[in-house]
């Protein structure tokens, strides 16, 4: 299990390609991938490219990335051509020795020339220099997943701890419950006396509306399938593989259903208020599923 949430860094320079890059990535909760690229003017042609890359490490959140040329001291990231200036040099030196001027030429002389040395970028979009970028957004990604794998196990204790919790009050609740049909046939008999209606305890009228009010209030069938909900909640929950998610945000509603039918059906003052425990404990584990991967 992996949170959405975390982030990455990584650079790294290299002097055999004269090229180095900073990669930073972060990540936020969003239902879908989402991914927001900041990089240099040269590498967008690719920026497709390592779209993809991405997203085959990462499967949901918003994501941003920035990437930067890394520059190094003694390295300026660029290269310049003095072919103008050695020619506008010798057409100098060629000039002044033929109209014999005095005077020297200096470095200040050739650089104050407009355009008489051209700066040229090291083109950062060459292949060898793509690959040595992805190696170093592969870092940054590792990076965030650590960080996310790291928030996924603290939001995994703390939601089958819950899951733990709600179990508990369903184990509860499943005693009382089935007790509940017993009660109302009393409080039938009970009623229809004080009214002082001549009943017999084996009157077939008031067994069978007895039996259909016992039949409403069953909730053998929620209690069963909130524990085959827990269980399949905890198998995802521990998952070691793939995005879980969705998955377990479809189990939240599945297990709300079933908890809302079984304060519906069981309504009294002993039950309900361990529905609204159990919702209460529902709703914290939504807000944790909503950050998982």
């Amino acid at each position: 299990m992996k949170s959405m949430t975390g982030f990455g860094r990584a650079e790294e320079y290299s002097n055999e390609l004269q090229c180095g890059f900073k990669a930073e990535i972060s990540s936020i909760n969003r239902k879908q991938f989402d991914l927001k690229i900041s990089m240099p003017r040269e590498l967008m042609p690719f920026e497709m490219e390592l779209r993809a890359f991405v997203a085959e490490r990462v499967t949901r959140g918003s994501l941003m990335l920035r990437i930067e040329p890394l520059l190094i001291a003694g390295h300026s990231g660029s290269s310049a051509d003095f072919t103008k200036a050695e020619l506008l040099l010798a057409a100098a030196r060629e000039f002044q020795e033929k109209h014999h001027l005095p005077g020297e030429i200096t470095i200040s002389d050739i650089l104050a020339i407009p355009d008489a040395v051209a700066v040229q970028p090291v083109d950062l979009s060459n292949e060898a220099c793509m690959a040595f970028l992805k190696q170093i957004l592969a870092a940054a990604i590792d990076a965030m997943i650590r960080m996310r794998e790291l928030e996924g196990q603290n939001l995994q204790k703390d939601i089958l701890s819950r899951i733990d919790t709600m179990e508990t009050v369903v184990n509860e609740i499943q005693p009382l419950a089935e007790a509940l049909p017993d009660l109302q046939k009393q409080r039938l008999y009970k009623r229809l006396k004080e009214f002082d209606l001549p009943i017999e305890d084996n009157d077939e009228r008031i067994l069978r509306e007895a039996v259909i009010y016992g039949d409403k209030l069953d909730t053998t069938e929620e209690i069963t399938r909130l524990h085959s909900h827990f269980s399949n909640f905890r198998k995802l929950a521990r998952e070691t593989d793939g995005p879980v998610g969705r998955a377990l945000d479809f189990m939240v509603q599945e297990i709300f259903r079933e908890c809302n039918t079984l304060g519906n059906k069981a309504a009294s003052t002993e039950i309900s208020p361990r529905v609204v425990t159990l919702k209460t404990e529902l709703e914290k584990i939504r807000e944790q599923v909503q950050n998982i991967e």
